[in-house]
């Protein structure tokens, strides 16, 4: 076809009715409700939104907070990329070395630094007015109070403080609010209460219930700051939100453009005037820790790059990627530039900073915003009922709803309903093993991460042997399935050629000698075969641990001959693994 009749083509307009029936079709009659999916935060999604799944609310107004009246430019964020060193000197040098290529805010955390001997130095040398400072760090936040020496720097802008109801101690949330109090006076364009709700993500919670908490912790300041005689307006100023954007592209998204109307709603109600509004919406988000792993750890890369761009999607204003080799605490100058550059390449070179609210017109993502948006709000009154967060916090009502969202998401993995690349599926057994040195704890990798680091301490790798029945076309489909599930544990696997008699079973048994097989081949050859080998095996060692690839009963009567129990889908692989790694390790133990 001619270019000229291409662009004379035309597609004739379907109804939603025509689409649902053809995907009956291919769907061979299943239904349409076969492809919704449930979140964490309990919302049903649909394979498909139109117009009428828009919701009835002002697009520009609920997620566009910086503009007036009208849509003005793109706003840009800051690449917040926090700089870790063991000396100020290191730690000057390469914060300067960052802002050369690319970053455009001082980001930094003193970690075991002291705080007298070089700080002063350091803000010399590294900070100006024209950029701005980020920290969220407690350590680093009561470091302010030295920059209140430096007149020069009154009116520095960005981010400086701590949130201290994440510590969960009262004397330390009164002890803060003095400090801003008095910061305030020298630096009053620094935003220094912080609602870091990233806490409640990386412990396991859902999108709902780490914005529900983070509006709790930003009402619970105001309260406490207008009983102190502060404005409304000074409060708002001060006060900035920091999230943690997860794997849920969309829900990410939706969390952060809920975030923005909700918290507008709340200081509208204490009586903020419109404009001012619009200059109190700050935020900024750090990728999960909770989805990181140290087993195939470049995946990481993946993953912070796909978070990172669900963030600058909401809108964020400052914007932290870590480094894909955080969790094993071996960051380094590489690791680093890639996670500086995975802001660039979104900005420079995807063009994400000139563009205004991308997810903005979207059927799916407007839903999605007004439902993580009513869900939170729920919970936030849910949490306010009970006495507020405080409350709620010290009698770990918040602890047990999200561990109880945190236990799914790990069963989940656990018997591939998700999946974690490189973890719980498509593991590299060829990698080096790495333990983790670093204090980002609760991620739901742990787990599998524990196994594999049970099969490092082997004396030898555990091998279990492969017995493939009849045509290799016939059984590989089940013996690469087994091969996946063990190699989660660290188990390699060696596969029989095709075996078609019981001789050839018992031939690659006698040759390999393992404590541990699988039997792989159809229900056909099962039935046929199986009893009479489990009989010859254990004749050749009554050791041998035997199990078959596809779901048996537990009361199964080859389970009465001998048979150990079998490898299956959606299997809970961490107990299954745990169990057969024992085998291994008692064999040690005998040695």
């Amino acid at each position: 076809m001619k270019l000229s009749d291409m662009k004379e083509q035309s597609f004739s307009r379907r109804t939603l009715t025509e689409w649902q029936e053809a995907a009956e079709i291919a769907l061979k009659g299943k239904g349409i409700r076969s492809l919704h999916t449930n979140t964490y935060e309990n919302i049903e999604l649909k394979p498909l939104y139109t117009k009428v799944d828009l919701p009835g609310v002002d697009r520009v107004n609920a997620y566009i907070p910086n503009v007036e009246g009208k849509l003005k430019k793109a706003s840009k964020w800051f690449i917040a990329q926090p700089v870790k060193r063991r000396s100020w000197e290191e730690l000057t040098s390469a914060m300067k070395d960052a802002l050369s290529r690319g970053q455009n805010c001082v980001s930094f955390q003193v970690g075991n630094l002291d705080i007298i001997e070089g700080f002063d130095q350091f803000i010399k040398e590294v900070i100006e007015l024209e950029t701005p400072v980020f920290s969220i760090e407690k350590k680093a936040a009561f470091s302010i109070q030295r920059m209140m020496k430096f007149p020069e720097l009154k009116e520095i802008k960005g981010v400086m403080g701590f949130d201290p109801i994440n510590e969960n101690r009262e004397h330390l949330f009164e002890d803060w609010l003095e400090v801003v109090k008095e910061v305030d006076q020298h630096l009053p364009n620094l935003k220094t209460i912080i609602i870091n709700s990233a806490q409640y993500h990386n412990s396991g919670g859902s999108a709902t219930q780490e914005l529900a908490y983070g509006l709790s912790e930003g009402v619970t300041y105001i309260e406490t700051l207008q009983e102190k005689g502060w404005t409304i307006e000074k409060i708002a100023g001060k006060m900035h939100f920091h999230f943690s954007v997860g794997s849920h592209f969309f829900m990410e998204i939706a969390k952060i453009r809920a975030f923005k109307k909700l918290w507008q709603e709340v200081l509208s109600s204490y009586g903020l005037s419109e404009q001012a509004i619009a200059q109190s919406v700050s935020c900024s988000a750090e990728t999960s820790q909770l989805n990181k792993s140290t087993l195939d750890p470049y995946v990481n890369m993946l993953r912070g790059g796909g978070e990172a761009f669900s963030a600058i999607l909401a809108g964020v204003d400052y914007l932290l990627v870590a480094p894909f080799n955080e969790v094993s605490g071996e960051v380094n100058a590489f690791s680093e530039r890639i996670a500086r550059n995975t802001q660039l390449i979104l900005g420079e070179e995807a063009h994400l900073d000139k563009v205004v609210d991308p997810g903005g017109g979207s059927y799916y993502v407007e839903w999605l915003s007004e439902e993580v948006g009513k869900l939170a709000w729920k919970e936030f009154q849910q949490v306010d009922g009970d006495g507020g967060i405080l409350v709620s916090l010290k009698n770990g009502s918040i602890h047990e709803k999200i561990n109880r969202v945190r236990e799914s998401r790990i069963h989940d993995l656990a018997t591939r309903k998700n999946s974690m690349i490189g973890t719980n599926i498509y593991s590299n057994l060829e990698e080096t093993f790495q333990t983790s040195s670093s204090n980002v704890g609760e991620r739901l990798s742990l787990p599998f991460e524990r196994l594999r680091e049970r099969t490092h301490k082997l004396a030898s790798k555990p091998v279990a042997g492969l017995i493939g029945l009849g045509k290799l076309k016939t059984h590989k489909p089940r013996a690469d399935f087994v091969k996946g599930f063990l190699a989660t544990g660290g188990i390699h696997a060696n596969q029989s050629k095709e075996c078609f008699s019981k001789e050839d079973v018992l031939q690659f048994v006698e040759e390999t000698r393992y404590p541990y097989y699988v039997v792989c081949g159809t229900e056909e050859e099962y039935q046929d075969k199986l009893p009479m080998l489990i009989e010859s095996i254990h004749h050749i060692d009554s050791t041998i641990v035997i199990d078959v690839a596809g779901k048996i009963p537990d009361e199964h009567e080859w389970v009465r001959l001998g048979l150990n129990g079998s490898i299956y889908n959606k299997q809970n692989i961490l107990k299954k693994v745990d169990e057969l790694l024992t085998i291994w390790e008692e064999g040690t133990d005998n040695d």
